[in-house]
């Protein structure tokens, strides 16, 4: 049985400014390093390690690792919904700009179409392949491993071990920031042992 730790990354500068970040690449803001050194005492020994290569991941990463980063595995496959031209703007400015897409966005992911940005759909295959070429490597070994990665992508994999559908991506529970959730697999079949640090959701 092998377990697979997810975290998503600490606040970043962008999270604190209400930005839109997917794959761009701000660093932790200081209450995300506070984040990333607070979390790492509740984690057990790790085996493995991967972590996303964006640099809110990676600093999340060292934090919790203490600087030994040397065994980790960081992957482009890890990294935040792509959404290409808001990235960057203010949530609040890109409601403003693109008022459709953002409705469907928070209200009816499933249906989020924005040219130059991943869907949801294309978010959720990409976790679930990201994860199942971790679980490949792993070849079904009793390990504890660590995923740090970002909400979106970590949620849309949660949310479909879980039997939930698209639509319920931004439901509860949330993974706020460093937020833990862990999952067993036994012959690659999930169990979801705490989904956004509860127990029961």
């Amino acid at each position: 049985m092998t377990t697979l730790h997810f975290i998503r990354h600490g606040q970043s500068t962008w999270n604190a400014e209400i930005r839109i970040q997917g794959s761009s690449d701000p660093e932790l803001s200081e209450l995300g390093i506070s984040q990333a050194k607070a979390i790492a005492s509740s984690l057990p020994e790790f085996d493995r390690v991967y972590s996303s290569d964006l640099i809110r991941t990676r600093q999340t990463t060292s934090h919790i690792l203490s600087g030994k980063t040397d065994h980790v595995d960081f992957r482009p496959s890890l990294r935040e919904i792509h959404l290409g031209p808001w990235e960057g703007m203010l949530l609040s400015d890109a409601t403003d700009k693109y008022p459709e897409h953002t409705d469907h966005f928070r209200n009816h992911p499933a249906k989020f179409a924005l040219e130059g940005a991943e869907t949801f759909h294309e978010l959720q295959a990409r976790a679930h392949k990201a994860i199942n070429e971790i679980l490949a490597e792993c070849n079904g070994a009793d390990i504890q491993v660590l995923v740090v990665s970002h909400g979106a992508l970590l949620k849309s994999l949660l949310i479909d071990y879980d039997d939930k559908p698209l639509n319920d991506i931004w439901g509860s529970p949330h993974i706020d920031n460093c937020g833990h959730s862990i999952v067993n697999y036994t012959n690659d079949q999930p169990k979801i042992l705490k989904f956004a640090d509860l127990t029961e959701w």
